[in-house]
């Protein structure tokens, strides 16, 4: 079930030009993330009330009567440890096993969760929690608790139609989307977002580059001369040096670089998935995976991503793919010229929907039979090879005795390409001590 910040959650709220705490001045219309992307989902800014001294008063006994109920269950928690680390050692002295051995069994659990789909009773939840909390002010709204008794209670939340079911779990749906995805409402909001994440990415990469001895880098830029967060760059042990040793520029000066040609660009989101930018996207993401499955195949030249003759590739060397879209073709991205349909293959790449695969040995010769059998049968597998543009007719030898021949100039110009050396070095030893003559 969700928790108590889940089911009291406001509704979602799209962005717009309307006036919310911490917003720049109207007259600056594109000072904010939201305001550069109007419709799009906004995750909604906490609201904070002042409260009067009667509410502090009542609050500071609150959390006195909670401290001291925490202390009371701590000591019995610690009373409850000792004797159980009593029973632990009598049993393991009983079995012949170590301590830690009973310790384990006890208090063993698996740290993998599985993602919670949403379900009918966490949208009826929600439901409730918009019903009772909403008036409320913070430190009175109900609690899970209470919510879900109250659903169980609540004769009108019990006999809904199908169709309502479905409305409140896809109204769920779009609350969750907004908290993982939402745009952030103030540029305060988007400046603590961004510290408080690269924090936590950059964090995992140190410990992954211990673990592993991966290198790795990452430079973050702002998108608009009115944010907030500045630009920095992350890396792991010495992996800057490869940008001053190899490409001759300092770190500071490619972020200075990215900061200025990304303020220049000032584009939204519907700006970043125009259909030529999909496209640039969708095909390098397809050449990256096609890269990294055939550098196996020792060949002297890289193997070419041709869709037209795809057939070719997957009968000579065994590669396939996995969760092409229904509904599109298999081509290229640049001759796709729906938005829709390229940003359904652009995502499809971005999570591993669509991926290249090598076929097994028994799957590659079963193909091999069925391509040689629609040939046999006088079918055009592929795309024939373009042909010449002087086909059909003569062309010169290299040893044709009508061809035209160098010039003088020419010739003798390839004769003078070794230099001229002296018939006789006169050696430092020679000038000084008078010997031999080489």
């Amino acid at each position: 079930m969700e928790g108590t910040r889940d089911a009291a959650a406001p509704d979602v709220c799209r962005s717009g030009l309307s006036a919310v705490a911490g917003d720049p001045p109207p007259a600056l219309n594109d000072a904010s993330w939201k305001s550069r992307n109007p419709g799009k989902l906004v995750i909604p800014p906490r609201s904070s009330e002042k409260l009067d001294a009667v509410q502090r008063a009542a609050r500071k006994v609150a959390a006195e009567q909670r401290r001291a109920k925490q202390q009371a269950i701590s000591d019995a928690v610690a009373e409850l440890l000792e004797e159980q680390e009593t029973r632990i050692n009598e049993i393991a002295k009983a079995h012949s096993v170590l301590p830690e051995k009973v310790r384990l069994l006890i208090t063993g659990e698996t740290h993998y969760r599985k993602r919670r789909e949403e379900s009918l009773a966490n949208a009826l939840v929600r439901i409730k929690a918009r019903q009772v909390n909403s008036d409320l002010p913070c430190g009175q709204k109900f609690q899970l608790k209470e919510l879900q008794e109250m659903v169980a209670n609540d004769p009108d939340l019990q006999n809904l139609d199908e169709e309502t079911k479905q409305r409140y779990l896809g109204e769920l749906k779009e609350s969750r989307s907004c908290k993982a995805i939402g745009i952030r409402s103030t540029n305060t909001a988007a400046s603590r977002d961004v510290q408080a994440t690269l924090k936590k990415i950059y964090g995992e990469l140190q410990a992954l580059a211990y673990c592993t001895g991966i290198y790795a880098c990452m430079f973050v830029t702002r998108g608009h001369v009115y944010d907030m967060h500045a630009t920095t760059w992350l890396g792991t042990d010495n992996i800057m040096d490869f940008w001053e040793d190899r490409m001759k520029f300092s770190p500071d000066y490619i972020i200075k670089q990215l900061e200025l040609w990304a303020c220049n660009e000032e584009k939204n989101i519907e700006a970043r998935d125009s259909l030529e930018n999909m496209q640039k996207q969708a095909k390098n993401g397809l050449d990256s995976g096609f890269s990294s499955i055939t550098k196996h195949l020792r060949q002297e030249k890289a193997i070419r991503l041709r869709f037209a003759n795809f057939e070719q590739i997957k009968y000579k060397f065994g590669i396939s793919y996995e969760g092409w879209p229904d509904g599109i073709p298999f081509s290229s991205p640049y001759k796709i010229q729906t938005v829709d349909e390229i940003c359904h293959l652009r995502d499809a790449i971005r999570d591993d929907s669509f991926r290249w695969v090598k076929m097994t040995a028994t799957q590659h010769h079963e193909y091999r039979k069925q391509v040689d059998a629609r040939r046999e049968a006088g079918e055009t597998v592929s795309v024939p090879r373009q042909g010449r543009s002087d086909k059909g007719k003569k062309r010169k030898a290299l040893n044709d005795e009508n061809a035209p021949q160098a010039s003088k100039k020419t010739c003798r110009s390839r004769a003078q390409t070794t230099p001229k050396s002296r018939e006789i070095i006169t050696t430092s030893d020679e000038e000084s001590d008078g010997g031999e003559r080489v």
